[in-house]
């Protein structure tokens, strides 16, 4: 049994999950929280964020490891006191590089 099919017998999940910790941005009616990814799949990502209480559909923007950054929409499945599960929706624009 690959790791994969461990994950999928152990979670019920459509996509399998990764732990990575990746800097992000969500955005929201004009606001910007500032975030931290603890777990992305295809589908969507676990972020550490404090979001407002009604806040459902964002703007995320993930930066990446080679200085760009993905910019996507993005729904708020469920909120926590730690952070906020997304699922990911249509893709933007990319973004330019990222400064140093």
């Amino acid at each position: 049994m690959d790791w994969q099919e461990l994950e999928e017998t152990t979670q019920r999940r459509r996509h399998a999950r990764r732990t990575i910790q990746l800097p992000a941005q969500l955005n929201w009616r004009g606001q910007q929280f500032v975030a931290q990814i603890e777990n992305i799949s295809l589908g969507g990502a676990l972020l550490l964020v404090q979001l407002p209480p009604g806040a459902e559909n964002v703007v995320a923007e993930i930066e990446l490891t080679n200085k760009k950054a993905l910019r996507m929409h993005a729904k708020v499945r469920w909120q926590k006191a730690a952070g906020v599960g997304i699922e990911f929706g249509e893709f933007l624009a990319p973004l330019d590089t990222l400064e140093s």
